[in-house]
């Protein structure tokens, strides 16, 4: 079974749970929760454990996997009765989401035969095809729950921070969602320590909604940006965050070639013609970035920007 975590309301997430787990008063032996966002990851699996703790899930136990990882001992401890706990959550957490032969051959093996009165529980980082076209996640697919957990899209980031805020009591004018949307966007764990903060700012007036200067003064600039929604800047013809966001991809290291194909895959949207002129530049960006055209890659990708925002 498969559950999509909606960054607007991740409160259904519980709900959900309840209603496809508890009336049956089962539980998924084998879940994992997918996705590159920190802070809705964390709030994805919090729920899970809060379900599972209602279920009586009261122990618990974490471990990191490397390449040294031991695959079969882990299984064996999985398959184990525990010592302290009639019922037992196991969190293995994935950062390469790839277990490689050994892991794919365990972890298949536990979503098709679990032990009772044990949940193993998988925190990976966003499921690309070739990750879900694995054995061992089709399992768990198939056999137990995963939890997908797309990005906030930026649009969505000012409802996004109005409702954060009205949990924290606070309210904040339109311009001002836009201020901390602008300078959190693509980080939402930074937008959530901000509102925290804000709630426990001294203000003249508590009862007052947020201005935009109050914002200004009151956040820091954190936003992170993804490589793979450049191109939907440089599409979408706005160039001022265009160049913000490839200005804060660079400071981050981002690899140059990344951000070109990104640019040139959504370039193809465009009209023909358009598009055709813009892959052209792409493919001299590229030459330059391996060093064959003496031009900087960087400011020909800006200049990109500046001319697909002025043909629109």
């Amino acid at each position: 079974m498969q559950i999509r975590f909606d960054p607007k309301k991740p409160e259904l997430l519980a709900s959900q749970l309840q209603r496809q787990f508890s009336a049956a008063q089962s539980h998924p032996a084998s879940c994992a929760i997918s996705g590159d966002d920190p802070l809705l990851t964390t709030e994805a699996a919090d729920q899970v454990r809060q379900f599972l703790r209602q279920q009586g899930f009261d122990e618990r136990t974490s471990e990191t996997t490397d390449r040294s990882f031991d695959w079969r001992s882990w299984l064996a401890q999985a398959h184990a009765p525990s010592l302290f706990a009639s019922q037992r959550l196991l969190e293995l957490r994935l950062p390469t989401g790839k277990p490689g032969t050994e892991g794919n051959k365990a972890l298949t093996a536990w979503a098709q035969d679990p032990a009772p009165d044990t949940v193993v529980l998988l925190l990976l980082p966003r499921a690309d095809r070739t990750m879900q076209a694995t054995g061992w996640f089709q399992a768990f697919a198939e056999h137990g729950l995963v939890i997908s957990v797309p990005e906030l899209q930026p649009a969505d980031m000012p409802a996004w921070i109005a409702a954060r805020l009205a949990q924290a009591g606070l309210q904040a004018e339109p311009k001002a969602l836009s201020v901390l949307a602008a300078k959190s966007e693509g980080n939402l764990a930074a937008a959530h320590q901000e509102i925290l903060k804000l709630a426990h700012l001294p203000r003249k007036d508590p009862t007052a909604p947020i201005s935009a200067a109050e914002m200004h003064e009151a956040v820091t600039d954190a936003a992170r940006f993804s490589p793979f929604v450049l191109g939907d800047a440089f599409v979408a013809g706005d160039a001022r965050r265009s160049l913000r966001m490839l200005r804060g991809l660079r400071e981050e290291g981002q690899a140059l070639p990344l951000l070109v194909w990104s640019v040139a895959n959504a370039v193809r949207r465009l009209p023909l013609s358009r598009a055709a002129e813009a892959l052209r530049e792409l493919s001299r960006i590229d030459t330059m970035a391996k060093g064959l055209l003496a031009e900087d890659p960087w400011m020909a990708l800006e200049r990109l920007a500046l001319s697909l925002s002025k043909s629109r």
